[in-house]
């Protein structure tokens, strides 16, 4: 029996339908590596402030794992959707404006929120605290009057747990 294509025509198959699809993409395919960037970002600081380590992989729970990449993928839609449409209208340059500034958009929402997360895995560190109130354009909370109490809190509770843990263990 003979075979229905030669592996040289699934070649020339395969990257005449592909070429074109790369060529629509290939516009966006920066914007879209920005985004996976902070994307991973996120994911990384996510995993810090739930106390996973990747080398054990200990408190890792696949469903919200699942949750952050079905939304990368609402971003990455939406993001074509948009520029599909403004092609189809003609507005090749600001379609490319549009998308650029929506990235933007879905980035900063990453960034905010992997900020946040690595507060949670690191309080202590006033740094953290202060680029996220940076980012979140909060410049109050940036001046040492405002953190400076919280940290002094969370010292006090961090403290208050090793001398309670000292306690128990001098009963036993």
């Amino acid at each position: 029996m003979d075979k229905l294509f030669t592996w040289e025509q699934w070649r020339m198959i395969f990257a005449t339908s592909l070429s074109p699809i790369l060529a629509y993409l290939t516009p966006t395919a920066g914007f879209m590596y920005a985004l996976v960037i902070m994307f991973a970002f996120n994911i990384w600081a996510g995993m810090r402030a739930d106390g996973i380590s990747v080398r054990h992989c200990k408190n890792f729970r696949f469903s919200k794992f699942k949750n952050a990449l079905a939304e990368l993928l609402l971003y990455v839609t939406i993001i074509h959707v948009i520029y599909s449409v403004m092609l189809q209208c003609g507005d090749n340059e600001a379609a490319k404006v549009v998308i650029k500034s929506l990235t933007y958009v879905f980035m900063y929402v990453y960034l905010q929120n992997a900020f946040r997360n690595l507060i949670k895995a690191y309080p202590t560190k006033v740094a953290l605290r202060i680029i996220y109130h940076v980012i979140r354009l909060e410049f109050t909370r940036v001046l040492p009057g405002y953190w400076q109490p919280i940290i002094e809190r969370y010292q006090r509770e961090h403290d208050s747990d090793i001398i309670n843990d000292k306690e128990k263990e001098g009963e036993q």
